[in-house]
């Protein structure tokens, strides 16, 4: 791994929440990757959805499939457009569905 996953190799990822983080890791303006905790989706109907909050701190990604994973990704706050458009375009994840909102509070 290229980017400073927090909690090293004893983090665990989803494996809808692997192909996103695999995808993160090759673009260079992500300063920072943190895996949350995993929960269960009581729907099961495996549409893999990301909804990114653009934050001050950079990019929260909610990621579904067959569970679902907040993964924190931490950039300027200038580049998380530039990151989010890159994600949303990159050919490895076409079968996902990508939304995003605002969170910024203060601004």
């Amino acid at each position: 791994m290229s980017k400073n996953l927090r909690g090293g190799t004893h983090t665990t990822l989803t494996e809808t929440a692997t192909l996103v983080v695999s995808v993160l890791e090759s673009i260079p303006l992500v300063k920072r990757i943190s895996p949350g905790i995993i929960n269960q989706s009581s729907r099961r109907s495996g549409a893999r959805r990301v909804t990114a909050t653009f934050t001050n701190a950079g990019l929260e990604l909610s990621i579904t499939g067959q569970g679902s994973q907040k993964v924190a990704v931490h950039a300027a706050p200038e580049d998380t457009s530039t990151i989010f458009k890159l994600l949303s375009t990159h050919k490895r994840l076409g079968e996902f569905s990508f939304t995003s909102r605002d969170r910024k509070p203060g601004i």
